[in-house]
């Protein structure tokens, strides 16, 4: 073959991304196709070839930005979708019926309405104990959880820590690729009235309280340790004079108060004017006695 027979490069880093997701049996990441991109084997002189060579993640991901709005443009059937941060290329659901005519498929079961509820809350309180789901629905949700992990939408991703060590349940990547999610940060933009909670603090609440441990003490020593040339640390007598408590000779003479001689006045403030005012009735009708005499 000669050098005016050789086969042109392509026109663009976008060709080239298309090419290798049309060909792909599985999804490929944007770090994928630069891996792939960056590995091909090339002469020195190739200038072409060593520019694709350089492409960055910024430039692969143009090329898909670009290659997904020009398959929306062209309308060929068939466009590019993102599942889980991976990227292909498939038909669009207005042609699902006649693609599988031609497969001889039949057309997918449907989840009920039970096990769409159940599987909606585990999206968006993963991860989330099966009593938390019965809370939320009322109702028993083991047949539903059942279907769901047979299906491979969801998976157990844990233990909780608390009493009885419940099993813990999330989204499985099949889950995101069966609803045409490219994350599950997109759950957020369906319904604006419904949002996820957050994993890390949710994994958090499943923990058991961490218990600070006290200061061990070195062996040998005793648990209370007194100080005897520390005067803080030794109990004053309350009365160094008496040492014994013995009462004192001016203790004595004072005159002793007895329980019974003190009055407390205990009455609310709004019958206190009641009281003067009947203290001064009494007073008046003395006055007027001693007249009389």
């Amino acid at each position: 073959m000669s050098d005016n027979d050789k086969i042109p490069y392509p026109r663009s880093l976008q060709e080239i991304v298309g090419s290798l997701l049309f060909a792909s049996e599985t999804p490929l990441t944007a770090g994928d196709l630069r891996t792939i991109v960056k590995s091909m084997e090339c002469d020195e002189n190739d200038e072409v070839a060593q520019i694709y060579k350089t492409c960055t993640s910024r430039e692969i991901d143009a090329a898909l930005r670009g290659l997904e709005k020009a398959l929306e443009v062209a309308g060929c059937g068939f466009s590019l979708v993102c599942t889980g941060g991976a990227y292909r290329l498939q038909t669009v659901p207005t042609c699902g019926r006649y693609v599988r005519s031609m497969l001889k498929m039949d057309r997918p079961g449907r989840l009920g309405r039970a096990s769409l509820e159940t599987l909606a809350i585990i999206a968006y309180r993963q991860p989330v104990t099966k009593s938390e789901v019965e809370e939320i629905r009322g109702v028993d949700v083991s047949g539903n959880v059942k279907t769901l992990m047979d299906l491979g939408l969801i998976r157990l991703v844990g233990k909780s820590e608390l009493p009885g060590h419940p099993f813990l349940y999330g989204t499985t990547p099949l889950f995101l690729d069966h609803f045409g999610l490219a994350s599950l940060q997109q759950l957020n933009e369906l319904d604006p009235t419904l949002q996820r909670s957050n994993p890390r603090a949710k994994a958090a609440s499943y923990k058991k309280p961490k218990q600070e441990k006290e200061p061990e003490l070195p062996l040998g020593a005793p648990e209370n340790p007194e100080n005897p040339e520390n005067p803080e640390n030794q109990e004053s007598p309350e009365n160094p004079e008496n040492p014994e408590g013995r009462e004192s000779p001016e203790d004595s003479e004072k005159p002793q108060i007895r329980q019974d001689d003190i009055f407390i006045d205990d009455t609310p403030d709004e019958f206190d004017d009641d009281d003067d005012e009947y203290d001064s009735d009494e007073d008046e009708g003395d006055v007027n006695e001693e007249d009389e005499e």
